[in-house]
């Protein structure tokens, strides 16, 4: 439509300008923020992460800002600081706030329910749970989970509130979530939008069952399940058939709180159609970890730059490179891409960086990860130590004692590290060679054919 009135047309233009410079200066002030809210992000999840990290089976712990319990009274009073611990099984309850860095606050939560039950529910930002197990059964084996909605921020550091459960390594638990039978196996995020229930697999391979229906779920794939307005405690549709990750559902999620800490998944999966090599970098020179058999599926973790090379886990945790042209590819977009192998998340704070020496009369430190190697000196029981690198031969780590920096045995140390985190020293001497014992090796010793030898 034209503009006849010149006045009208310089306004509009005006506006135009002004809305220009407001888009530009939103962007600016979102750009500058991040980088600003990143850190507080970083301070809460250390502070949570201090406190919880070794949280006991059978217990609540609060991480963040005083979730509201049910019932209130004693049971809620007793979980409003960070790293207090509640029984599981005297909580109806749970809502964490929503995450405002801006404050160093918002909701973290930690639920540990034991055996026969065991598995570890994580909440994150603004997460409500409630325990809707039958009476005879144990407690926090059925949850009606709602997560709040995404909230206006310019944080770009800001994760989106979810609800996240893991259970042990090779220890599949089956319990219900929004009236969805959940045979867990691994990790999963839990998120419900509108009237859906967001299903994400994270690690492992787990199962969805609903109105007579079946799914299984593996990393780097979602399940969305329907309900009747906000009743999330009965589902009206079956599960879906699983689709690519939303990695906008994971993005910045803290997983080093998580109590096995996971490399994200990226969108889709790949599978083997016949023997494939696992093997520890992008090139057929390196070496062979293992020979995956035909028909197994992975999920892939990255790339590398030529996308001739996926990064995959196997459903056993064990993780390597495999040629890409040799698999069937169901992937989506990967944004992960790198050369090198990546290392795990690594713990917040002092807990990722340090260890104590479990020793009573103390332990030797070495110049290298051997006991063959040369005493550097003795570190006394109790003492605490800075955790610098592993060993790429022997279950040793490289650490630093008031500023002397040897070699100890890993079974003489207690840390909530991830030692898998920990960067490999490829530049300590070799093994020592066994010694030889005489009569060995097919030569008898002393030899009769020399006699006075």
């Amino acid at each position: 439509m034209r503009v006849r009135n010149p006045l009208r047309k310089l306004t509009l233009l005006a506006s135009l300008v002004m809305a220009l410079l407001l888009g530009a200066a939103w962007v600016t002030a979102q750009e500058a923020s991040a980088p600003a809210c990143a850190p507080a992000l970083e301070n809460l999840w250390t502070s949570a992460s201090d406190a919880c990290i070794a949280g006991p089976v059978g217990y609540i712990c609060n991480g963040g800002a005083p979730p509201i319990i049910e019932p209130a009274g004693p049971v809620a009073n007793a979980l409003t600081t960070v790293g207090a611990l509640v029984e599981v099984r005297v909580v109806d309850s749970i809502r964490a706030g929503a995450l405002t860095p801006e404050t160093l606050s918002g909701g973290i939560v930690w639920l540990r329910p034991p055996a026969p039950v065991r598995y570890t529910g994580l909440a994150v930002g603004e997460v409500s749970l409630l325990d809707r197990t039958a009476p005879d059964l144990p407690a926090w084996q059925s949850v009606v989970v709602r997560t709040g909605a995404t909230l206006a921020s310019t944080c770009g550091s800001l994760p989106r509130s979810a609800y996240v459960v893991q259970t042990p390594f090779g220890q599949p638990v089956n319990i219900a979530i929004n009236g969805v039978s959940l045979g867990l196996n691994g990790t999963v995020l839990i998120q419900t939008i509108d009237s859906m229930t967001v299903f994400a697999g994270l690690s492992g391979q787990s199962s969805l069952y609903a109105a007579g229906a079946e799914q299984t779920l593996r990393p780097g794939q979602e399940i969305l399940v329907g309900y009747a307005g906000d009743n999330f405690a009965e589902p009206v549709t079956l599960p879906s058939a699983p689709l690519p990750l939303d990695e906008a559902l994971v993005a910045n999620f803290p997983v080093a709180l998580l109590d096995r800490t996971i490399i994200l998944p990226q969108p889709g999966y790949v599978s083997t159609d016949g023997a494939v090599n696992l093997r520890i970098a992008p090139s057929t020179d390196a070496e062979v970890l293992l020979q995956v058999q035909p028909g197994q599926v992975l999920s892939v973790l990255g790339q590398n730059s030529s996308g001739d090379w996926y990064h995959v886990r196997l459903d056993s945790g064990e993780t390597g490179w495999m040629f890409a042209p040799l698999l069937i590819q169901n992937v989506g977009a990967i944004d992960a891409v790198y050369e090198a192998t990546p290392l795990p998340p690594q713990r917040y704070g002092d807990i990722g960086r340090t260890a104590t020496v479990v020793a009573p009369a103390g332990v030797n430190m070495r110049a290298a990860p051997d006991v063959s190697f040369p005493l550097v000196m003795t570190i006394p029981d109790g003492a605490k130590v800075t955790l610098l690198a592993r060993s790429p031969y022997s279950p040793w780590v490289k650490v630093d004692f008031n500023g002397v920096i040897g070699w100890l045995a890993l079974i003489t140390l207690q840390t909530q590290a991830v030692l898998e985190a920990l960067p490999i020293d490829n530049n300590v001497p070799p093994p020592p060679e066994p010694t030889r014992v005489p009569g060995s090796f097919g030569n008898a010793f002393p030899d009769p054919n020399k006699p006075g030898s």
